[in-house]
């Protein structure tokens, strides 16, 4: 054991006699640090708990349940109008791709009208002056040639002499008046008229035959 006397903070020299216990340090007076860990110490108290925030107050309610049923309804609808018009827009463009194919030779036969219109003008010439047979039987060929590449590339002559005047197909150069028809009648074909498909090329030029506007009035009855 060490010779040096134990002492207290203040500098007193702790005195015990033998078999005495020693006298307990003055209040105040810390213990060792071996102290702290004796058997049967309590353990220090649990940290207090952290301060949770409360919910702010006053927050904005809930949208309620006919607010959603509204604004899913205005969605749908839009949704359905946004595909109808996804749908016309679709048939627009499969119509006009359809259109560029089938009138795509409109051009070629507008340029050939005119050509087939000179070869029927040299047939009518080689007759009236008395040409060979050959020569008009020839020109006659080309003519036919002529209407069924036409005919090939969907080009129709317009119908005329007998059918019913239309002014969609039909222009009008000279009329007349008969008793013979009953409504405005083509009699007669001074240049031919052609359509592509349902499209009208060129309106064929022709005679009218108007019913003949009757004077005479019904009989009177008797007095």
């Amino acid at each position: 054991m060490s010779d040096h006397p134990r002492r207290y903070a203040d500098g007193r020299v702790v005195r015990a006699s033998a078999g005495e216990p020693a006298s307990p340090l003055p209040h105040g007076i810390p213990h060792s640090e071996g102290a702290a860990g004796a058997p049967g110490s309590a353990p220090p108290p649990p940290p207090p708990p952290p301060q949770t925030a409360d919910a702010p107050s006053g927050t904005a309610p809930v949208e309620s349940c006919e607010s959603l049923r509204s604004e899913l309804a205005e969605r749908s609808d839009q949704l359905l109008r946004l595909a109808a018009d996804f749908e016309n827009f679709r048939r627009r463009k499969a119509q006009e791709i359809s259109d560029r194919s089938r009138y795509a030779s409109e051009d070629a036969a507008q340029a050939l009208l005119p050509v087939l219109d000179n070869l029927r003008r040299a047939v009518d010439h080689a007759a009236s002056d008395g040409g060979g047979q050959q020569l008009q039987d020839g020109l006659r060929m080309v003519v036919l040639q002529f209407d069924q590449a036409l005919a090939s590339i969907g080009v129709e002559a317009v119908e005329t002499v007998g059918s019913r005047f239309d002014p969609a197909v039909h222009q009008a150069i000279g009329g007349e008046e008969s008793d013979e028809v009953t409504e405005d009648t083509v009699v007669a074909e001074l240049q031919p008229g052609y359509r592509l498909h349902d499209r009208l090329l060129r309106p064929a030029l022709v005679r009218v035959a108007h019913p003949r506007a009757h004077g005479d009035g019904p009989p009177e009855p008797p007095g």
